[in-house]
């Protein structure tokens, strides 16, 4: 299993050592200051992870390990597409080319590894060996640390 965090700062992708190092801080590579973690067991028997090894919370959950923003794009070009087509060929065409861009999204999701994050502080557990244990974003669950998510994004 690999898990990283995200600088608060800059949002660079900083690796964490093994789980059985121990507790210290990773820096970034951009001189932004340290960022404490503390491998509170996160793989009990090498099962999924039950605390973070960052803050220590227990609230996970499993989302495609695929960046949104490139999904709202191909989502953008399959709707230009759509409506490019619709316009030459006629409106009729602009379902099944929708269609065609659904089923290439479908077929990209079966392919795209899960990742399990952490509610609290977005440490990311990539390669867990169960991440059907967890359940899907939801957002009652995230509302409960918003104040602290949310003054962490605000900072540039």
């Amino acid at each position: 299993m690999r898990i990283s965090v995200y600088c608060s700062e800059c949002f660079t992708r900083i690796p964490l050592p093994p789980a059985d190092a121990p507790p210290g801080e990773v820096r970034c590579p951009s001189g932004h200051p340290p960022i404490p973690f503390e491998h509170r067991d996160p793989l009990p028997a090498g099962g999924p992870p039950e605390h973070c090894s960052r803050c220590g919370k227990a609230a996970f959950y499993r989302q495609l390990d695929f960046d949104q923003r490139l999904g709202c794009l191909i989502l953008f070009a399959g709707a230009a597409v759509a409506l490019g087509i619709s316009r030459v060929f006629g409106g009729v065409w602009f379902v099944p080319a929708l269609l065609v861009f659904a089923a290439a999204d479908f077929v990209l999701a079966r392919r795209v590894g899960t990742v399990v994050i952490c509610y609290r502080c977005d440490t990311e557990y990539r390669e867990v060996s169960d991440p059907s244990a967890y359940r899907p974003y939801d957002a009652h669950i995230a509302e409960r640390d918003a104040q602290v998510k949310t003054v962490r994004r605000m900072n540039p």
